[in-house]
């Protein structure tokens, strides 16, 4: 069952190659050369097919897409590109509600700069 977390993290990832002109191919070569030591040809081929599956699956962990945030956040194409990715650390020192207001206050302010971008 997915979460709400992992639908925005996909939207986030989906929404941050779309600004930086990659497809989801794009996406999963930066990965994994990112992440593996290899340029072995298939493996990257079944990386690219299990990325694309992660990235439309409810049940993926959310753990795995901020591990991905965290990677992209890094590469020069993103940082060329001037995109702030926004990243949510869950405290625990905080009342829950506080946090959800938080989070939602966090959600609108990132959706207005997008539109102010876009206009």
């Amino acid at each position: 069952m997915g979460t709400e977390r992992t639908l925005e993290l996909q939207k986030a990832i989906e929404s941050l190659i779309a600004r930086v002109g990659w497809s989801r191919k794009a996406l999963a070569r930066q990965l994994h050369w990112e992440l593996n030591d290899t340029d072995d040809e298939e493996e990257l081929k079944r990386f690219e097919e299990r990325l694309k599956k992660e990235l439309t699956r409810p049940t993926t962990k959310p753990e795995l897409l901020e591990r991905y945030l965290d990677v992209l956040r890094q590469l020069p194409d993103v940082e060329k590109a001037g995109l702030v990715v926004p990243q949510y650390v869950a405290t625990k020192h905080l009342d829950p509600d506080i946090e959800s207001v938080l989070m939602d206050l966090s959600k609108d302010l990132s959706q207005l700069l997008r539109n102010k971008k876009s206009t």
